[in-house]
């Protein structure tokens, strides 16, 4: 059966049906989606992603209850205080087991004053996989300094290196994945002013979720 001839989308000359480009112009005949596959995908994508937040964004007056509850369920909150064994997310086991002012961090080779108001909070801390799955650095916990208000304060990477040459029990995992069972100890440290620091209780925030009382 002879194959169906259809006109160039160019040249109007009639081709065979479903091929790519016109043997007489070189015109691509396919539409542009066909041709640009790529953005079309990432446009379906888009779109999909716009309806499902307009199909979330109905629910909002419904869900403000939701969020004083939520609210009171925070207030309730179980504070951990240091030497407490914290379970998180039914995946690993953490313990502080020491707190330290400091005004330098390192040894005599390396080392790091704090800024001029500043103190140098260092925290020490075990971490076990209680889980039956390896953790990967995306999966173990995060930790963060709060102060009372919920101020968050992220860790000073030189410090927490310089601390762990000093105190040299930093084996945590950096690249490698912490396997079942297994147990690290991880330090960090944070620069915080100090005036702020000796006011009010501080707390080491463990993946967000909970809480261990430093201060």
């Amino acid at each position: 059966m002879a194959s169906k001839l259809v006109p160039c989308k160019a040249c109007n000359q009639e081709i065979a049906k479903g091929v790519k480009k016109c043997p007489n112009c070189g015109k691509d005949q396919r539409n542009w989606f066909m041709r640009h596959k790529f953005l079309s995908f990432i446009g379906i994508i888009i779109i999909i992603a716009v309806i499902s937040s307009l199909g979330g964004g109905g629910g909002d007056d419904k869900a403000a209850p939701a969020s004083g509850k939520a609210s009171e369920t925070k207030s309730d909150e179980k504070i951990y205080k240091v030497n407490d064994t914290v379970t998180v997310d039914d995946k690993a086991e953490v313990v502080v087991t020491k707190v330290e002012e400091k005004d330098n961090v390192g040894n005599e080779y390396v080392n790091k004053d704090v800024s001029d108001g500043g103190v140098f909070v260092a925290v020490q801390l075990t971490v076990k996989n209680v889980s039956d799955k390896p953790l990967s650095m995306f999966s173990t916990p995060s930790f963060k300094l709060v102060d009372e208000k919920g101020t968050e304060y992220d860790a000073d990477i030189d410090a927490s290196s310089n601390y762990s040459i000093e105190t040299d029990i930093d084996n945590s995992k950096i690249a490698s994945d912490l396997n079942p069972g297994i147990k690290v100890t991880d330090v960090q440290v944070y620069e915080i002013s100090k005036d702020a620091y000796a006011k009010g209780k501080w707390y080491l925030s463990i993946s967000g979720d909970e809480k261990v009382e430093i201060k």
